[in-house]
Order: C-alpha cells, then sequence, then structure tokens
C-alpha cells in the first residue's frame, strides 16, 4: 500500500498566494458571529480586493497508530478531535453581510466555501461537525503493522478590502474551510508520499511513533 493514500470527497490542498479583485455579490443576511467594529452603510455595487489568501489541509481528527493485520479492514469512523476551527469574519469600517463576504471569496477561489449560502450543510460553524456526518472512507491493509486514520478540513483565510467609489469603506478578515472532508489512512512503517499534504504529514507526526518511516 502506498503511504499517505488518502480517501477524500474532494481532495485539495493547495497555497494561494495572489491578490485580485472581484465584485461584490449578493446581499445575504448578516450572521451574530460577524464582529464589527463600525456600522457605516456600504454600497451594494462596491469592489472586493482579496490578500494574503492561503489555503491548507488542517488535521482536525485523529486515531494514532492502531495494530491491524493483513487483510483486516481499517475505516476512519470513530477518529478523536485534535484541533477546532470556527469560522468567522473580523471587519474594520462599514459592516457587510458574511455570507456576501464569504460567497465573493468563493468565487475568487472558483470553490465552494462555507458559509456562502450554497449548502445544506452551510450554517456548519465549527470544523468539529463534521463529526457528526457519516461519510468515511475505508481500504484493507495491505500487511500487517500500526496504521494512522485521520480526517482533515481545506481550511482558508484572507484579507479583504472593500470599495466603493473609489474609497476603501471595509476591510477585514475570514476565516472559513472549502467543501472537502479528507479522509486519511496510511501505514506507519511506509515513508510519505512526496504529494502528501500538510495534514497528513500532521497526522504521522501525532499518530505514529518516532522512528518510523512515516516521519520522515
Amino acid at each position: 500500500m502506498k503511504h499517505g493514500l488518502t480517501t477524500a470527497i474532494a481532495a485539495l490542498a493547495i497555497a494561494v498566494g495572489a491578490t485580485g479583485c472581484t465584485s461584490g455579490g449578493e446581499d445575504g443576511a448578516p450572521r451574530s458571529g460577524t464582529q464589527r467594529l463600525a456600522t457605516a452603510k456600504a454600497c451594494a455595487d462596491g469592489t472586493y480586493t482579496w490578500l494574503n489568501v492561503s489555503r491548507r489541509m488542517a488535521l482536525t481528527d485523529l486515531t494514532a497508530g492502531t495494530h491491524y493485520d493483513k487483510g483486516d479492514k481499517i475505516n476512519t469512523k470513530g477518529v478523536k478531535e485534535v484541533a477546532r476551527y470556527t469560522r468567522s469574519v473580523s471587519t474594520r469600517g462599514a459592516a457587510l453581510p458574511e455570507k456576501r463576504l464569504i460567497r465573493d471569496l468563493a468565487r475568487h477561489l472558483k470553490t465552494g466555501l462555507y458559509g456562502d449560502g450554497t449548502t445544506m450543510a452551510d450554517d456548519l460553524p465549527r470544523t468539529t461537525e463534521y463529526d457528526k456526518q457519516t461519510v468515511s472512507a475505508e481500504q484493507t491493509a495491505e500487511a500487517s503493522g500500526r496504521y494512522v486514520t485521520g480526517r482533515a478540513a481545506d481550511l482558508v483565510e484572507a484579507d479583504y478590502r472593500y470599495v466603493c467609489g473609489g474609497r476603501t469603506v471595509s476591510s477585514g478578515h475570514v476565516v472559513t474551510w472549502a467543501h472537502v472532508n479528507e479522509m486519511i489512512i496510511f501505514s506507519c512503517d511506509e515513508k510519505p508520499a512526496k504529494n502528501a499534504d500538510e495534514g497528513e504529514r500532521e497526522a504521522a507526526r501525532l499518530g505514529c511513533r518516532e522512528g518510523d518511516p512515516a516521519r520522515s
């Protein structure tokens, strides 16, 4: 079995550092979690500029190395929380609806984001809500040994500026995650794949023993 083999619903792990502008989206109702330092009204047809955009697979749940015999079924069900992330928007200047902000960031990244108002699971406020979902991954142990299972979220963070009539009227920071729930299964006896993402490597550091090939 190749180490770092990750079963994912839609695995994505990229880093985005570019700055870009997109037009403002439709208004959505503001959420109570949005922090505002001012309540001035913003124009409805302004332009967003996205800055310092980052995206990474962040480990959220893990079961440390457990022994399986060859042919045993390994499943990601029952993994335990190791990190928690909360969707948030902090704003300085004119108040902007949270859904409107996240929807524009989703268009900028060309992917769905939690909080953009497009899915039934849109209101998940924390990554730990994944624990209540029934989605899981399973594979057969190709050799006897210790295996790690886990789950990672496609975490997104970005700064924004909102410009009306050539003037910045609002700025702030967004934390959310993409519509991706990566499932992780690998053997501690095998070296990580060259393309192993940050979530898999963190799972190896936390779930395998010192000296295990998976931690190299």
